[in-house]
């Protein structure tokens, strides 16, 4: 899994590989530099949105490019070039680790633990006290937080913050470690993906998001679950997530974008990393459900399923193909393709009363 498989658009150096995407959301090429064993230093990119040509850039033909190319250049070359961390001769790199699942998930610990053992790395871990998932970026500004120090997380240092994973995240970054900032904030690993629109509910992404907002390099990590009989492998997932963090922490990621990774339920079978774009896909259930009424209230739960597919380039195309997918999520949300179109609306203010 030594190459990075990226979706993206534009011009390339055509090798004549089969590696190549039909645009089905599953892979049928081969993939050239990647599985033989031997790394050429190339990397396959598949076109955006179905295109079925697969092109072969290397880390030269790709230099100088700008916005989602730079990007995925940044990544692709960390992969090519190893898993390594940073050498535990130099400053250890301060990790900040949050969740949305609670102080005591295991894929926290996991992940935690496999950070901790590294030298490279230094761990403190801010959680919430209880389960927090689906809360979104929701903050904690009417009531007092608890904030409690907890016992060691995988040799890590731990606190407990009863509060949302965004409001843990200040309280992590404003309070805990107000002296002490981390270099990179890690929020994972979730129980369950945290895939396409599924990304706009996520407190798994709200925690990292925060970070992001605040300057701290921030990746989400999630466990894709199969959900009629949930069996997550925390610690194959955090072996996977480890490459993730330490090419992140090699060259950080541009300012104002985050990095979701998604890991696929068969954790054994992951083919490699791929740059991938957002899904939207509409979810395959999305809603709520009367179970009973009593007195007059109708009681109703969440009903949800995970969308039956995507498009080529999307994250969720990826995972159903076996690729862990890496997408960078950005905080400037304006819709900039829009601008030219509003700018013909012209609204006018109201006449001032009495005229």
């Amino acid at each position: 899994m030594a190459v990075a498989y990226l979706f993206l658009d534009g011009p390339g150096c055509d090798d004549g590989g089969s590696g190549s995407d039909s645009g089905s959301g599953s892979d049928s090429g081969s993939d050239s530099g990647s599985d033989s064993g031997s790394d050429s230093g190339s990397v396959s990119v598949s076109g955006n949105r179905g295109d079925s040509e697969a092109e072969c850039y290397t880390p030269a033909t790709m230099t100088g490019e700008v916005g989602m190319r730079r990007l995925a250049t940044t990544l692709a070359v960390l992969l090519l070039g190893g898993f390594a961390a940073t050498t535990a001769a130099q400053t250890p790199t301060h990790v900040m680790v949050v969740n949305d699942d609670g102080i005591d998930s295991p894929g926290l610990a996991a992940l935690a633990a496999i950070l901790a053992a590294d030298p490279a790395y230094r761990v403190t871990v801010v959680a919430p006290a209880e389960q927090q998932s689906g809360v979104g970026h929701a903050v904690v500004i009417r009531r007092e937080i608890a904030l409690a120090r907890h016992a060691d997380i995988g040799g890590a240092t731990a606190w407990s913050v009863d509060a949302t994973p965004a409001s843990v995240t200040v309280v992590g970054l404003t309070v805990v470690l107000a002296d002490d900032p981390p270099d990179l904030v890690v929020s994972g690993i979730n129980k369950g993906e945290n895939l396409g629109r599924a990304a706009w509910y996520s407190g798994t992404l709200g925690a990292a998001r925060e970070a992001a907002l605040r300057g701290i390099p921030a990746i989400a990590m999630s466990l894709e679950l199969d959900w009629s009989d949930p069996r997550p492998d925390w610690q194959a997932a955090a072996r996977l997530a480890k490459p993730v963090v330490d090419a992140v922490t090699r060259r950080p990621l541009p300012e104002g974008v985050l990095l979701n990774v998604n890991f696929p339920r068969d954790t054994t079978a992951a083919r490699g990393y791929r740059v991938t774009r957002l899904g939207l896909a509409p979810d395959a259930v999305s809603g709520y459900a009367v179970d009973r009424e009593e007195g007059g209230v109708r009681w109703l739960t969440s009903r949800w399923a995970p969308p039956a597919g995507d498009e080529a380039g999307t994250d969720i195309a990826a995972i159903s193909a076996g690729w862990i997918p890496l997408t960078p999520l950005q905080l400037d949300q304006t819709a900039f393709t829009a601008i030219a179109g509003l700018l013909e609306l012209e609204p006018e203010l109201p006449a001032a009363a009495g005229e």
